[in-house]
């Protein structure tokens, strides 16, 4: 059997060579990041936003990409503490140009702890786990044990659901049923937030379980 580090080498490596291409200034963030739509990758931020008072709260983007949740952010005029954690040096490069006045940081949560044990109030993670890597649900499962280490409130995970009517090759859909029942072993409250869009979810994980 490979080794776990193995597996979670190749899946970045997947990672990188799919998007670091598509980074180009001209680009739009939803073109960049593989969205069908701005108006679509709206109404994933809207379904985190309907989940959860961010006021005054500390907020994580995990796997924030070039930055848009923090423009988004700017726009509702919704004031939290932002903080953007991607991966991938090429994306927060870009985040940092696009965001000037955003707190942009490059890590790997999965390795490194580069914030203090439930520094944050809510953990945001849109997209992250879409991309095809033939490891999705062991990355799922391993960031649902591993984030209550940043947060004591929340983590709130935007999927592709398996009941998506127009399903491709590379990418990778989730049961949410499964899914729930999964965070459950972990977090004491576990909703299910779908039919915003006909083709994915959001995962709304509350107290975690020390």
């Amino acid at each position: 059997m490979r080794s776990v580090q193995v597996i979670m080498s190749d899946s970045f490596e997947r990672l990188k060579d799919h998007y670091e291409p598509r980074i180009h200034p001209e680009k739009e963030g939803y073109q960049i990041l593989d969205w069908e739509d701005q108006a679509s990758q709206q109404r994933r931020f809207d379904a985190l936003i309907r989940a959860m008072d961010l006021e005054g709260k500390e907020l994580l983007d995990l796997g924030c990409g070039v930055g848009d949740l923090c423009l988004y952010l700017d726009e509702k005029k919704i004031s939290c503490e932002y903080t953007g954690v991607d991966i991938l040096d090429c994306m927060i490069g870009e985040a940092c140009r696009r965001c000037e006045g955003g707190n942009f940081l490059q890590a790997d949560l999965l390795t490194e702890e580069p914030f203090p044990p439930k520094f944050f109030d809510v953990v945001f993670c849109s997209g992250i786990f879409n991309l095809e890597t033939g490891d999705n649900w062991q990355l799922l499962t391993r960031y649902l044990n591993r984030l209550p280490y940043f947060t004591g409130e929340a983590v709130v995970i935007n999927l592709l659901s398996i009941n998506s009517p127009d399903q491709q090759e590379r990418y990778h859909y989730f049961d949410p049923g499964k899914v729930r029942m999964e965070a459950l072993k972990r977090y004491v409250r576990v909703d299910i937030d779908q039919g915003y869009l006909k083709n994915d979810f959001t995962l709304i994980c509350r107290e975690p379980k020390d």
